[in-house]
């Protein structure tokens, strides 16, 4: 029995062996039940990025599709948001000056410099370049299960240092104002994470937020930190996704890492909408 909306049979095409389902069959504009909304976290947990496809979404409808898996954080960086919709991210390719940009081009996953890091990111598209333009995914789960014994022992209890802006950033990020600094202070996060709901162990890496390793010098921080992004980012963890008009690409910060690909002519315009949930704590 459906309560409290419409049971949705839709259906659940994985799309490659390592990650990644497309979605059909399904309209979130329609209030749905709890039955549906369970099968579609279900999809998630196991698919890790899941692609929602022939979805029409307002920023304020996209903001109340985040609302069936959580609450939505509200950006604090007021001047990157849709008008009144604090929830809904504007992500372009033009810089403040209208200059050709990508956006997130480095590996990296969702408001690590967090206490409680975003558990989901939801991604809709709203201007697509003609071809190419899309997201790249590492699998962590992956990358934990296949790294050297060795490795994975000596990091197994190790804690890194993420910041806004850290000594290592390789991304231009904003420049917040004194009082965004007070509120956005540095954070630890183990270098292994388990997964709430799937109960897998993934390596949690950030190399855009990742100041240094807890306990060690900057040198020995930053040449172990090598030695996991050199095996982190071995293409055999990756899957990319290419969007079509009405995708709603839906993936979980706690056991991926992803980045804006650059194939594309970025002359033409991209731009994208983005909701993150509001997070919990690294255990």
């Amino acid at each position: 029995m459906a309560i409290g909306g419409v049971m949705v049979e839709f259906k659940v095409k994985p799309l490659s062996n390592l990650m990644g389902a497309q979605i059909t069959g399904i309209d979130l504009r329609n209030k749905i039940s709890k039955e549906t909304k369970a099968e579609l976290l279900k999809a998630i947990t196991n698919h890790l990025v899941v692609c929602i496809k022939d979805q029409k979404l307002s920023p304020s409808k996209l903001a109340d599709v985040s609302r069936l898996f959580g609450k939505p954080k509200q950006y604090f960086v007021k001047d990157e948001t849709v008008d009144d919709i604090p929830e809904v991210i504007v992500v372009s390719n033009r810089t403040r000056e209208n200059k050709p940009k990508v956006y997130a081009s480095h590996w990296h996953t969702d408001d690590s410099y967090r206490k409680k890091p975003a558990t989901l990111t939801f991604i809709y598209p709203d201007i697509l370049p003609e071809n190419g333009g899309g997201t790249d995914f590492i699998n962590c789960y992956s990358v934990y299960d296949d790294l050297p014994q060795e490795l994975k022992i000596k990091i197994k209890k190790l804690r890194a240092v993420h910041k806004w802006q850290s000594r290592r950033n390789v991304s231009e990020v904003v420049k917040l104002t004194k009082e965004q600094e007070k509120d956005t202070p540095p954070v630890e996060h183990p270098l292994i994470r388990t997964h709430p709901m799937s109960n897998k162990k993934s390596v949690y890496i950030n190399p855009n937020r990742i100041d240094h390793i807890l306990g060690f010098n900057e040198i020995d921080s930053d040449k172990l930190l090598d030695e996991i992004y050199e095996f982190s980012f071995q293409d055999k963890f990756q899957y990319r996704h290419n969007y079509e008009k009405g995708d709603l690409v839906i993936w979980d910060n706690r056991c991926t890492m992803h980045k804006a690909n650059s194939d594309y002519d970025v002359s033409h315009l991209r731009i994208m909408h983005r909701v993150m949930l509001e997070g919990e704590a690294v255990f």
